[in-house]
């Protein structure tokens, strides 16, 4: 491997090392069921989320509730900041979910014909991020770019 794909290789690691991610595939429910559930919580922040998942009646929610709360775990693994949970003010920042494989079945019919029966699937990606983290960086960029347009 040459070195400018190993440089981008290791970019990437970092990258990803510095998000708080987590995903679910081939969850038993179909897509279409579960954006509604989505739309309820993007952009909310954990806490808020969780008492809505919580008191949802949906099937979906409980899904939705159990990879939240995993996480919030890869949270506590991942980071490197040292706030805790309650000073991170972490936030659902992506909520993405995508149409997974169906599993096909039939069901015998009068006069031996069959009739189709789909089993949907879905697959459900959520990132988490930090506001503090979040407006640290923009300070700090923000610093950088005043100190690059000031004229000498």
């Amino acid at each position: 491997m040459g070195k400018r794909k190993r440089l981008m290789a290791e970019e990437i690691k970092n990258k990803k090392s510095q998000t708080y991610f987590a995903k679910l595939n081939k969850c038993p429910m179909s897509a279409r069921k579960m954006r509604p559930i989505a739309n309820l919580v993007r952009g909310k922040s954990i806490e808020d989320a969780l008492v809505i998942l919580k008191t949802t009646p949906k099937k979906g929610a409980r899904f939705l509730y159990k990879l939240l709360l995993h996480n919030i775990d890869n949270y506590k693994q991942k980071s490197k900041s040292g706030l805790r949970i309650e000073e991170a003010q972490l936030y659902i920042k992506t909520l993405m979910v995508n149409q997974g494989p169906a599993l096909k079945r039939y069901r015998p019919a009068a006069r031996g014909s069959a009739h189709p029966i789909r089993k949907e699937s879905c697959h459900i990606y959520m990132e988490l991020a930090s506001r503090v983290e979040e407006m640290s960086a923009n300070i700090n960029n923000s610093e950088v770019e005043s100190f690059n347009n000031t004229e000498v």
